[in-house]
């Protein structure tokens, strides 16, 4: 049911439906790990128990808005440590990423708070908390339109959990009509083949002797 290969460079299975190989669809940008995607996907595709080439699909799609929900968060993230970087450069007459703010967004990229990052901040008159602040303010507008983005998908999770919700219960109910055709035929059976009591006693009834002089 889903299509497994190997990249060549490194050992990773890649699991697709049917459908998602007809469309060709790549859901992983440059960047972004393959590995994680796929072990997400199978997690996902096993824990809502797809079975089916349009399950799958629908697991699928239902894990690429979680991608794209995860991919708006670290944008977010990586957008305040950014303003946090501009925030903290001396030279305010820097073009593009600075040596500075490239030193800056690595630290906080690692969580790195050491002396010198302290040092650094102390220049400023700022603590990590006001740093912080300021970062948030100036990328509220950023934070407004992402928000928005994964409202978006959350929205659409929500519709394609709806779907697969429906395709599983068409799939029980089928089999639930199925299973309650083949009682009723076989009650049917039964009634036809066994007359009841009732007639069988009229029957008797009917077969009286007859008395003398008839």
């Amino acid at each position: 049911m889903f299509n497994s290969k190997k990249s060549s460079d490194k050992a990773v299975q890649v699991i697709s439906s049917p459908i998602t190989q007809i469309l060709g669809s790549t859901p992983v940008l440059p960047g972004e790990s393959q590995e994680v995607y796929q072990q997400g996907l199978l997690a996902t595709i096993q824990e809502l128990g797809a079975s089916t080439p349009l399950q799958a699909y629908l697991a699928e799609k239902i894990y690429e808005c979680l991608w794209w929900m995860r991919r708006y968060e670290n944008q977010k993230r990586a957008t305040l440590i950014h303003s946090m970087a501009v925030i903290l450069e001396t030279d305010k007459y820097a073009r593009g990423v600075s040596n500075l703010q490239a030193s800056v967004m690595d630290a906080l990229y690692a969580n790195r708070i050491d002396d010198e990052f302290n040092e650094l901040l102390g220049e400023q008159n700022l603590t990590m908390e006001t740093l912080t602040q300021k970062a948030m303010a100036n990328s509220r507008s950023v934070f407004e339109n992402l928000d928005q983005m994964i409202a978006l998908n959350a929205k659409t999770l929500a519709g394609f959990q709806a779907s697969y919700e429906v395709v599983v219960n068409r799939k029980v109910n089928a089999e639930r009509m199925r299973l309650q055709n083949a009682l009723m035929q076989r009650d049917l059976g039964a009634i036809e083949s066994n007359p009841t009591s009732d007639e069988s006693s009229n029957g008797r009834k009917d077969k009286r002797p007859k008395a003398s002089g008839e």
